[in-house]
């Protein structure tokens, strides 16, 4: 399977691990993964959620009560079920039917009626309208940059007049990594047998294929918010890991204002 497509690495794992693959920590997985492990699966979520009303309450907009919201990257719904509590509607994307599936059975078993679920690509052609809140964590790093940041931009476009967003993404390798594990990634990123091998060794399925973990540029992102009209940005440092290997990252708090940029120049 080659390694630099992406959503058909994501359905692998939408098929085969969906919950680890969103969280990758040990007990969502194997031996350890039940009933316990999923509810706080899921109650990782629930405060994740309650961080981020918080923080847009306190430095965006203090009556924060979105009426429709996407959830960009849904996966099983780990966040869309916690923000169908705070908003009226919400619609979860992703680019794995898979997942889509796992999720529309976590929201049914919760008796949500007020989401739905599209499947994901480049274009967000199965999304229609707008939204006054648009989210996405722990997602882009997933996606290669040259995409990703066309589908940033798109996500913008998306946003009504005086609607928030938060958008997350990598921007670094952090300082500890090494140059050998810099490399090594690389490595399995661009070349599909040298990934085969690992996985022989280290015992794994020979076509699983690699969790991409991409770096954007941070200039390139603030640009696009800047020309899309969005000026409120408040900035959070996050700090994320796959496999060992720690990222440095931000999420981006924004309202978009619709301001013509050329007033300020």
């Amino acid at each position: 399977m080659p390694t630099t497509n992406t959503d058909k690495a994501w359905e692998y794992f939408g098929q085969h691990n969906p919950y680890f693959a969103v969280l990758t920590q040990g007990q969502y997985t194997g031996e350890k993964w039940g009933e316990d492990a999923k509810r706080e699966f899921f109650a990782t979520g629930d405060r994740y959620v309650k961080s981020i009303v918080s923080t847009v309450c306190d430095n965006l907009s203090s009556r924060f009560c979105p009426t429709r919201a996407l959830d960009f990257g849904c996966g099983v719904g780990r966040l869309v079920i916690p923000l169908a509590r705070v908003c009226q509607f919400v619609t979860g994307i992703d680019v794995s039917e898979s997942m889509i599936a796992e999720a529309r059975k976590n929201v049914g078993e919760r008796g949500l009626g007020n989401v739905a679920f599209v499947r994901g690509d480049d274009s967000l052609s199965e999304l229609s309208g707008t939204f006054d809140f648009i989210h996405s964590f722990i997602v882009f790093q997933h996606i290669p940059p040259g995409r990703g940041v066309v589908i940033f931009k798109k996500l913008i476009d998306l946003l009504e007049d005086g609607g928030i967003g938060v958008l997350h993404v990598t921007y670094s390798h952090s300082s500890t990594t090494t140059l050998l594990r810099r490399c090594l990634k690389a490595a399995k990123q661009s070349l599909p047998l040298f990934a085969t091998m690992l996985n022989v060794l280290k015992g794994r399925p020979v076509r699983e294929p690699v969790m991409q973990m991409n770096t954007y540029d941070v200039n390139r992102l603030l640009r696009i918010l800047q020309e899309s009209g969005c000026h409120e940005v408040h900035l959070r440092f996050t700090e994320t890991s796959v496999q060992g290997d720690p990222f440095y990252g931000l999420s981006f708090f924004f309202k978009k204002r619709g301001l013509d940029v050329r007033a300020h120049a």
